[in-house]
């Protein structure tokens, strides 16, 4: 008796290659979806970046808003300091393009420079004083001052620009 039985031969047919055609199919599409994927992360840590650096922006440029209304509260500015239409300090001028459209925000001889907060800029505000009114039941000899005062910052990264703008009334 043999040690083997006996068997009955195998045919090996010619192998055509489709497993290997569809392994390699497969890994197409789990790369093109690792791909997709990794594009998608880093398009969410880009929204998610850009979004703290304008809320930082927003925070400084609303702290350097709160310090210039304070400043004009307390009467740190006469009325004879924006005569000479400069460091900070304007004149409404309603025939001129919008003064924070045109004024050099990184000069100190343009604007006031404010604290710099978690942004690695300094933020800045110039104010401007409008013409005075008169309210209701107001005496005509002692108006009511208006002031504009437009603040700006950046963020973080030094790209999310914020300007934000406010009235203050100072009444006589």
């Amino acid at each position: 008796m043999s040690l083997y039985p006996s068997r009955t031969p195998i045919k090996i047919q010619s192998e055509r290659g489709v497993t290997l055609i569809v392994t390699l199919i497969l890994l197409f599409i789990l790369t093109v979806f690792a791909v997709t994927e990794v594009s998608y992360n880093t398009m969410v840590t880009r929204i998610a970046t850009n979004s703290g650096d304008a809320l930082v922006a927003f925070q400084t440029a609303e702290g350097a808003l709160n310090q210039a209304a304070n400043q004009v509260l307390i009467g740190t500015y006469s009325v004879n300091s924006f005569l000479s239409n400069s460091n900070g300090l304007y004149l409404f001028n309603a025939s001129n393009a919008p003064l924070w459209t045109t004024v050099n925000w990184s000069s100190s001889a343009a604007v006031i420079t404010s604290y710099q907060g978690n942004s690695n800029a300094q933020a800045a505000y110039i104010i401007e004083q409008l013409p005075s009114v008169t309210m209701p039941g107001q005496s005509m000899n002692k108006p009511t001052l208006i002031y504009r005062i437009t603040a700006r910052a950046v963020g973080e990264s030094g790209n999310g620009l914020v300007i934000i703008q406010a009235l203050v009334q100072v009444p006589q």
